[in-house]
């Protein structure tokens, strides 16, 4: 499935992309860390996945998942976060997300739930 990484650290990018390698069902077809080359990459890219961080070098989000919503995107949005999850879960989801991982500690289910979506068995 194709998966657009949209995470503003580099640092961060390349820790989820080691987690990708040797996954056939994930290809990551790109990667923004602003919320316009987000947007512009969604429209373009058409990933299946975008797994979106909400602190940006420049914009927000939160915006990403109303604008994406709004241009009619139908994909997976899958917000990728170290906010709080008990918070910001339900917000994010208000604006269009399809789900919520903490950064930290959701790793192994957000790997468990790009296997399900690919129609892989989950390992969790």
């Amino acid at each position: 499935m194709r998966v657009l990484l949209v995470e503003d650290s580099e640092f961060v990018r390349e820790q989820f992309l080691r987690l990708f390698e040797g996954l056939e069902f994930v290809e990551v077809v790109g990667y923004a860390d602003s919320e316009e080359d987000a947007v512009q990459a969604i429209a373009v890219l058409k990933p299946e996945v975008v797994l979106l961080d909400l602190n940006l070098q420049v914009g927000s989000g939160m915006h990403v998942l109303r604008r994406a919503r709004a241009g009619g995107y139908t994909g997976k949005l899958w917000v990728l976060s170290s906010r709080d999850p008990d918070f910001y879960r339900t917000l994010c989801e208000k604006h269009g997300a399809d789900g919520f991982y903490d950064k930290a500690n959701e790793q192994l289910q957000l790997m468990d739930d790009l296997r399900v979506l690919a129609g892989e068995k989950p390992l969790f």
